[in-house]
């Protein structure tokens, strides 16, 4: 047999081995596993978030003490948004991962202002009173006296200098986080009416932020950050309602009118 025909039968031989072998790998290859939409988890926790912190700004039924405000920012707000940000991510979603990731790490960093272990109050003075306390037993001023009037304060200021400080650190801490915002509301103009008025409402509220603690005897933008951060959760919640009515779950539906053909 010539030397060009063996060279044929052997080259045939060795790739019909090696389809076989090839088909066997393949078969006995585990499939990688499904991964669900992460945009709902992310949603919920962001709007129950801002939901309870906006009732909290507006003083709604007299709450003033913020423990449970806390748990909600780490854990619902901080860690399972955190979470939802990672999967988004996974998915290959760069906003949302980006999104929901960086307002994970808001409410969390929230949460530890209000936390007495990081000692971030106690570090401008800010100490724990009664509830029922009176401005002179505890020093010149009242932290948030204009919010929690109704129901008395839970915090003092014991020194004016640091006092000022204090609404001026955080009002640095929220401008950071409206500029954030600012730049998500201009990178979702084409996404959906739904994402869009959510990142508009939460700018206003970040500014109305940054002003009250910048004239914090100023009440008018206290009230209207609250407003817009309630705003706020409401849209988000509907964006969870429409994503999570979809035809093969429910027989209600509800839009999100989509804005990428029009700008």
């Amino acid at each position: 047999m010539p030397e060009s025909q063996l060279y044929i039968h052997d080259l045939k031989d060795f790739t019909t081995r090696h389809e076989k072998v090839a088909r066997r790998s393949t078969a006995t290859k585990p499939s990688a596993p499904k991964i669900g939409n992460p945009t709902p988890l992310g949603l919920s926790a962001f709007a129950m978030s801002t939901f309870i912190a906006s009732l909290y700004g507006l003083g709604v039924f007299g709450i003033t003490v913020p423990n449970i405000l806390v748990g909600v920012s780490f854990f619902t707000g901080g860690v399972t948004q955190f979470a939802s940000g990672m999967w988004e991510y996974k998915v290959g979603n760069t906003f949302g991962g980006t999104g929901f990731s960086a307002f994970g790490g808001f409410w969390a960093s929230l949460g530890a202002i209000y936390t007495p272990a990081f000692g971030i109050q106690e570090a401008f003075g800010i100490i724990p009173v009664a509830p029922n306390a009176t401005i002179d037993e505890y020093g010149f001023c009242q932290l948030n006296c204009d919010r929690y009037a109704s129901s008395g304060a839970i915090y003092a200021a014991t020194n004016h200098e640091l006092f000022t400080q204090y609404h001026n650190a955080l009002a640095v801490y929220n401008a950071a986080w409206l500029i954030f915002t600012f730049i998500f509301t201009l990178a979702c103009i084409r996404t959906n009416a739904g994402v869009l008025g959510a990142f508009v409402s939460l700018t206003v509220a970040f500014l109305a932020d940054v002003i009250y603690h910048l004239t914090p005897t100023n009440t008018v933008f206290l009230k209207i950050g609250g407003v817009a951060e309630l705003i706020t959760s409401f849209i988000v919640f509907y964006c969870l309602a429409a994503t999570l009515l979809t035809p093969d779950l429910s027989p209600i539906s509800l839009p999100l009118y989509d804005l990428s053909k029009k700008y």
